[in-house]
């Protein structure tokens, strides 16, 4: 494989393929093809893997064709096929075309009248005043291009879902305060916990849907106003997000949730289930073609049970098997922030921690877990602990348990040395009720040198966990790279847990390697990596990583009491050799 590509470069070649084709007036079937592919490898496991198994004509919407011009992806870093067509349409075409008003008929007048191939171009044409002689363009028009240019700059960076869930909600408290707005919810690639989002969707229920859109247009933190309808609105905040309000009745809530919540891919393919059944979805309900009747949903549920299937976890529409599933009934029951009793990774002042350790303490309890553990680093990050401080520390977190009523357990997030070795020897770790091993440095390693680490690690008895596996960040490094099968073999085999760190710029394992390792029989610890109390509701964001992973309560070590993670961790212990 191109050592530089990963998955979503891969997805973002055959969007560009797919976009290509379109401009040059190639039939729907054909370029629409090329992007539900590139859907289902966003979603997909490591290509690497999927290549080396012979598994990659079997990921949804990947025929002979399609995967033939992804191996070549892979094995060169780019295609025939694509160069063919850059060379009769610059790439840059794709910025063009991602500004709002600006559709592929427009897109393709601006290209062939004013040479119009980039956004800059765009800009200077709009400057020029020179949009005006494009038939069909007129002020209203022009105006809105000159809007969504300024939203597509500000999409240009996605924001992680720790920055825009957050506003979300904030936008959905305003609405709920000072608009008759009913029914306030995050749609979109929030709901779907996207580790990085575009935009932020609210939908929302209102009979005066006039004053919600006036409420939401005038919201003090909205720097410009890109839309304005009598349903719908968009607004842009200063920091480079656009926020889109969509009002409708009440009586069609869950056609209107369903269709705003996603994925694209997902919903192209609930319409082509529909249209199986002589049914046409959209927001504004199902219609029966048979006789023109309208079913329109309050719920959610409603809208697939509609079409004959199960309801669908927001987490898990992504176009990648749910469907099927929903329809013949495998679709597994999803964990939930309800089913969780714990959390094993959280950091106190002992190491890089913000707050105390009993105000760490007080906080796990204050959230109701039955349990939780003390999870400070070991020396290698600097300012961990040593043998004497780990061992004084243990002290304390025991009395601290006893006071504050939940069991305290003693623990350290231990680094894995290059050589898989671990920071602490075994006479100290075994003193540990759990740890969490985890790779901080020397990222740089092989792929083979890295798969043979974490393999190491995995075969040290007394590591529970490994935290935050790939190392990843979601905004800035994809990773380290390592034998995914193969150390989700050794995970499995060993009895040891890989943590899916619930940190938003980690969210670590990523949703689509998590889903691979479930196939591997891995158990799963959701942790909030918290360094300070308020930090705990991370633990949030790593369930829903889970849900997109299509992991179940039984799969995730901290929904299990205490009684069974003891079991687990001295299971491990007797059972992998020294």
């Amino acid at each position: 494989m191109a050592e530089t590509l990963t998955n979503a470069e891969i997805a973002r070649q055959l969007k560009e393929i797919r976009t290509l084709m379109e401009f040059a007036g190639e039939p729907f079937f054909k370029f629409m093809a090329y992007e539900r592919a590139a859907e289902t490898i966003e979603n997909a496991a490591p290509l690497a893997d999927v290549l080396a198994g012979g598994r990659l004509q079997e990921l949804p919407g990947v025929g002979k064709t399609i995967a033939a011009r992804i191996g070549e992806l892979c094995e060169t870093g780019t295609c025939g096929y694509l160069e063919e067509l850059r060379a009769r349409y610059p790439s840059t075409l794709l910025e063009v075309l991602g500004v709002g008003g600006v559709g592929m008929k427009t897109a393709q007048m601006l290209f062939e009248r004013l040479g119009v191939a980039s956004l800059a171009d765009l800009e200077r044409a709009l400057a020029a005043g020179a949009l005006a002689e494009i038939p069909r363009l007129g002020k209203k028009s022009i105006e809105n291009i000159r809007r969504g240019v300024l939203a597509y700059v500000g999409r240009a960076k996605r924001t992680p879902l720790g920055t825009a869930l957050p506003l979300a909600h904030e936008i959905v408290a305003f609405l709920a305060a000072s608009a008759p707005a009913h029914d306030l919810t995050p749609a979109g690639s929030v709901r779907r916990n996207e580790p990085l989002v575009g935009d932020i969707d609210i939908v929302c229920t209102s009979d005066e849907p006039e004053p919600v859109i006036a409420a939401f247009v005038g919201w003090e933190r909205a720097a410009a106003v890109l839309a304005e309808g009598g349903t719908k609105a968009s607004i842009w905040l200063a920091g480079g997000l656009q926020i889109d309000l969509r009002v409708l009745p009440a009586h069609v809530y869950g056609n209107l949730l369903q269709h705003f919540t996603g994925s694209r891919e997902h919903n192209i393919q609930l319409r082509e289930l529909a249209v199986r059944k002589n049914l046409r979805v959209s927001e504004n309900g199902i219609v029966d073609l048979n006789d023109g009747r309208l079913i329109t949903c309050r719920t959610e549920a409603e809208v697939y049970a509609a079409l004959g299937l199960l309801e669908i976890p927001p987490e898990m529409r992504l176009g990648v098997g749910e469907i099927e599933a929903a329809r013949d009934g495998s679709l597994p029951h999803v964990v939930s922030l309800a089913d969780i009793r714990g959390d094993f990774h959280m950091h106190t002042r002992w190491s890089d921690g913000s707050d105390t350790l009993e105000a760490m303490v007080a906080a796990a309890a204050a959230r109701g877990y039955e349990y939780h553990s003390i999870s400070d680093h070991s020396l290698g990050r600097g300012r961990g602990l040593d043998p004497a401080d780990l061992r004084a520390q243990r002290a304390s977190v025991r009395a601290l348990g006893e006071r504050y009523n939940i069991h305290t357990l003693c623990s350290a997030e231990v680094d894995i040395l290059p050589d898989g070795s671990l920071d602490y020897d075994d006479a100290l770790l075994a003193e540990l009720d759990i740890v969490v091993a985890s790779v901080h440095a020397g990222h740089g390693q092989s792929r083979d040198e890295m798969t043979a680490r974490l393999i190491r690690a995995c075969e040290n008895r007394y590591v529970s966990i490994i935290g935050h596996p790939t190392g990843r960040n979601v905004e800035t490094f994809a990773g380290y790279e390592f034998d995914y099968d193969a150390v989700f073999a050794a995970a499995a085999r060993t009895g040891t847990a890989l943590e899916i760190d619930g940190q938003p710029s980690r969210l670590d394992l990523p949703s689509a390697l998590a889903r691979r390792a479930r196939e591997f029989g891995v158990t799963f610890a959701c942790d909030s990596d918290a360094h300070g109390s308020a930090q705990l509701s991370n633990i949030a964001y790593a369930i829903g990583q889970a849900r997109r992973a299509w992991i179940t309560p039984a799969e995730v070590l901290n929904a299990r009491p205490l009684a069974g993670v003891l079991a687990f961790v001295k299971t491990k212990r007797g059972t992998v050799p020294i």
